[in-house]
């Protein structure tokens, strides 16, 4: 039941994201990348990368773009934001939220890095 509730608040809040940025506007349907933070307090997230990022894909299908299929790149990261750090070209958006010291999800879709740079 929370987890419905949860999946139910990400819907939403990428519906009103996407409705705000782009007013009217269909899913995407290209090749995507996308950017999942999960900003946290204490030493451990309270998810795997994984467990973090599937429901939030899952729930943006449909709304955000087509078919969560389309995401060629993602970047999955916990950071601890009871700890300290600094801050490097970070949005303003996200200054404010790490301020608030509530634990957030920020979430991005973006076009894919193409050509894809592979390790040396």
């Amino acid at each position: 039941p929370a987890l419905k509730a949860w999946e139910a608040a990400v819907k939403l809040a990428a519906a009103t994201a996407w409705s705000a940025a782009k007013p009217g506007a269909a899913p995407m349907t290209g090749p995507l990348k996308v950017v999942v933070i999960n900003f946290h307090t204490g030493p451990k997230p309270s998810l795997d990368v994984d467990n973090m990022s599937k429901p939030i894909l899952d729930e943006m299908e449909g709304v955000v773009y087509v078919n969560d299929r389309q995401i060629r790149q993602a970047e999955l990261t916990h950071v601890r934001i009871d700890a300290p750090f600094v801050f490097v070209r970070a949005s303003k958006l996200i200054v404010e939220a790490v301020r608030s010291g509530a634990d957030f999800v920020y979430v991005r879709i973006e076009d894919p890095v193409d050509p894809f740079p592979l390790p040396a």
